[in-house]
């Protein structure tokens, strides 16, 4: 295949991983002035004040919704757009929008504005809250309605800072799960199931321990330490071992999969562009620095096609979901 903007390395990246970064998607200075629309918003529903950090005493002020203001317009650029479908498939995008061709634009939302959240506790992987995106819609291994998941970045994420956790290789578990449900799962069930079914992610998710929720508090070890399942291990110690077992090392499942969580980080403009099953959670915001970011689908017009008559027209989601399965291609 020939890409526009993403180089093969880049995409073979997104195979295997599952998410590739995209620095530069869209200008800086168009997302920084996003970013100040954002802050006005943010006033409007709290508080908060951007001038006055004694007024910053929420841990997390929600937009639930989508803009579409001029600076917002010029973030859905060419290279962002372009990049997309080196991975969708050329042409395949069902709702491409990008400024300047057309006037049908899609906005940037919703909005979780992480000022602090659990910034009392000590730095750990998250036991709740792992999921893939798409509660809209029924899964199937071939279902359009996701596309990628994408993160757009609009504020300064360092370490620590709030960015996105992801599980490399969790879309290929994700692939092989879904195979075997032909008959297509509502998201909340399938979840479910698998956090049961494997054993990286019901150890992950805590699914061994009580039922998995999304949301709520992410610190499932705070129980254990009540209930005495942590064996009178401190708080500390409990996160370090989960930073040590799925932060700091490889795990390797019995499909031959290599699963790891990731932190991601980046700056105003950035976009890193993920698998639509891979597995992902929020993060603490150690440093008070706010984190503004947003989640965006990019559906793609059919289903996807895992059996096509022409090797070179598979688009790479496509081939990473074959891979997964194990149908090797000879090429890219």
């Amino acid at each position: 295949m020939t890409y526009k903007v993403l180089t093969e390395e880049q995409v073979e990246h997104f195979i295997e991983k599952g998410w590739v970064k995209l620095e530069g998607a869209y200008a800086r200075e168009d997302a920084l002035a996003a970013q100040d629309y954002l802050w006005t918003e943010v006033e409007k529903r709290s508080s908060v004040r951007r001038d006055d950090k004694a007024t910053w005493t929420q841990p997390m002020v929600r937009i639930n919704e989508t803009f579409l203001t001029p600076d917002f317009e010029r973030c859905n650029s060419a290279r962002l757009g372009d990049a997309i479908e080196d991975l969708i498939g050329h042409g395949r995008w069902a709702n491409r929008t990008v400024y300047g061709e057309t006037k049908q634009l899609s906005g940037f939302g919703w909005w979780p504005v992480n000022f602090f959240l659990d910034a009392d506790q000590p730095w750990t992987v998250p036991v709740n809250g792992w999921h893939w995106d798409g509660i809209h819609f029924k899964h199937y291994i071939d279902s359009p309605e996701q596309g990628l998941l994408c993160l757009c970045l609009f504020s300064d994420i360092a370490h620590q800072g709030g960015g996105t956790f992801i599980v490399e290789g969790s879309h290929k578990v994700v692939a092989r799960f879904l195979e075997g449900h032909p008959e297509g799962l509502e998201l909340g069930e399938a979840i479910r199931l698998l956090n049961r079914e494997h054993p990286y992610l019901r150890e992950l998710t805590g699914a061994d321990q009580r039922a998995n929720k999304e949301g709520g508090d992410i610190y499932a070890d705070q129980e254990a330490q009540s209930t005495g399942r942590s064996d009178g291990k401190s708080t500390e110690e409990i996160a370090t071992e989960r930073l040590d077992k799925f932060m700091n090392n490889d795990y390797t499942d019995a499909d031959g999969f290599t699963l790891r969580v990731l932190e991601t980080t980046g700056g105003p403009g950035d976009a890193i562009l993920c698998h639509p099953f891979l597995y992902h959670s929020s993060s603490q915001n150690l440093i008070g620095v706010p984190r503004f970011m947003c989640n965006r689908t990019t559906p793609v017009k059919e289903r996807l096609n895992l059996n096509r008559e022409n090797e070179a027209d598979y688009s790479p989601l496509e081939l990473s979901i074959r891979r997964a399965l194990g149908r090797q291609d000879s090429v890219v």
